[in-house]
């Protein structure tokens, strides 16, 4: 191949100068000339070739770069595309998810508000029939504490009048037995009065035995 004899021919070219003779208090070696000539010339020659395969080379590696960074653009942008539209779809979803959890949570906070409205219209119904219960028993009970009151002074206004009419009547009942007895004891007076009379009349009639 054309790379390997540039490669031999310039590695023999080398080795005709380091093999060369030194002289002596100087840098300077003595080569064969011609066989030196002869190499350059040939290297020359061989040069052209390997300079534009070089070249083309290079040319196919800077297509290749181009088209791997052209590749790798494109990929990059699909990808940047694809990131977007994930992105995109990921705020829209959110947006859908915060706009859901907001209107759940409008939601629950309209219930939580009707259920309070509702406890506390109910505690304040329980409320009011507790309020209204206790001052009608608190009425009842003044009611009945009057109740009982006058009860008991009326009971007492009847024992009264009971006790005055149960004496008045024994008072009369009495009264009348002393009137009784007094009239059965002046009738029975009266009747022995006329038994002795009548018996000393009988005496006075009979004859003397």
């Amino acid at each position: 191949m054309s790379e390997a004899n540039a490669d031999m021919l310039l590695d023999e070219l080398d080795n005709q100068i380091a093999l060369g003779r030194r002289m002596p208090l100087s840098n300077l070696v003595m080569v064969d000339r011609d066989r030196c000539l002869q190499l350059v010339a040939e290297i020359r020659a061989k040069l052209p070739g390997d300079i534009t395969a070089a070249k083309s080379v290079i040319e196919n590696q800077k297509n290749i770069i181009n088209e791997a960074r052209a590749m790798a653009e494109q990929t990059r942008n699909e990808a940047n595309s694809r990131a977007a539209r994930a992105v995109n779809e990921a705020n829209a979803q959110a947006q859908g998810t915060v706009a859901n959890a907001n209107k759940q949570a409008q939601d629950m906070l309209q219930k939580a508000n009707a259920q309070t409205q509702a406890m506390l219209a109910e505690a304040q119904e329980k409320t009011r029939r507790m309020i209204a219960d206790a001052e009608a028993r608190a009425a009842q009970m003044v009611s009945e504490e009057e109740i009982v009151a006058r009860a008991r002074m009326e009971v007492q206004e009847v024992r009264q009048n009971t006790q005055e009419e149960v004496d008045k009547l024994y008072h009369d009942v009495y009264s009348h037995i002393d009137e009784v007895l007094a009239q059965l004891d002046r009738s029975i007076s009266e009747k022995l009065t006329d038994i002795r009379m009548t018996r000393q009349q009988v005496d006075q009639n009979m004859p003397n035995r």
